[in-house]
């Protein structure tokens, strides 16, 4: 029940030295077998999933995936697959993740521990949330090094604190709250400043339990309203597909 893997998957949108191999896309929904429950993750309109399609993007999203849990699936904008099979890609401007805690993947997960859950979030928010805590200071140097070793030079992130911008999806199995932070990325030769919108949902999917994450640069203030109605057309189209 700790957020410690959101502020894993942020760091990805400054990794700006992916090197993808050329591969044909993988136009399928992919499905995850949770226990003995089979758990289909359909892309987003308009993306496509990449961790399957490029070694680079599974390795880099493995690599520094939070401890405890398992990375599932990575979608991208169709747009930027391609530029990634053409061998050149910028800075991530919007993706998605899906992941699962790997101690309850197989679990039943009711809706009462759900409803546990939110609110053991809800009653804790400060404390998961405060970039000083040891916890995520424990995190941040894990991430440093896994992103050093990713770029082969030393790679620095600096957190200050996430700014919660509310909840915005509380439907019957749907959990979705909003974070806004400035992140520093600093490496030898450059130091990058991106501000950052992320969308973290708990969802359970039949009687399994996963994480839904949806991440956008932050430019102007309809930005929330994009990756708001975005993030809950996805989980929807998730529900539906289960």
């Amino acid at each position: 029940m700790k957020l410690y893997s959101t502020v894993t998957a942020l760091i990805f949108i400054l990794s700006l030295n992916a090197v993808a191999q050329s591969q044909s896309a993988n136009v399928l929904a992919p499905v995850f077998q949770l226990g003995n429950q089979a758990t289909t993750i359909p892309a987003p309109t308009g993306f496509a999933e990449a961790a399957s399609q490029f070694e680079s993007i599974r390795n880099q999203f493995t690599t520094t995936e939070a401890p405890g849990n398992e990375m599932l699936a990575v979608f991208l904008p169709q747009a930027d697959c391609e530029k990634l099979r053409g061998g050149t890609f910028g800075p991530f401007n919007f993706y998605t993740k899906v992941s699962v805690r790997a101690a309850v993947r197989g679990e039943s997960y009711s809706s009462a521990r759900f409803a546990d859950l939110i609110a053991y979030f809800r009653k804790n928010e400060v404390t998961l949330l405060d970039m000083n805590s040891p916890a995520m200071k424990a995190t941040l140097r894990r991430l440093n090094q896994g992103l050093s070793d990713l770029n082969k030079k030393e790679t620095n992130i600096d957190l200050p604190q996430l700014t919660r911008l509310g909840e915005f999806d509380t439907r019957p199995n749907v959990y979705s709250v909003m974070l806004l932070m400035n992140m520093t990325a600093t490496s030898a030769d450059s130091v990058t400043t991106t501000p950052i919108l992320g969308g973290r949902t708990y969802l359970r999917v039949k009687d399994r339990m996963i994480y839904v994450y949806t991440y956008r640069k932050y430019t102007a203030a309809e930005d929330i309203n994009v990756l708001r109605d975005f993030t809950k057309q996805w989980v929807t189209q998730i529900l539906a597909a289960n």
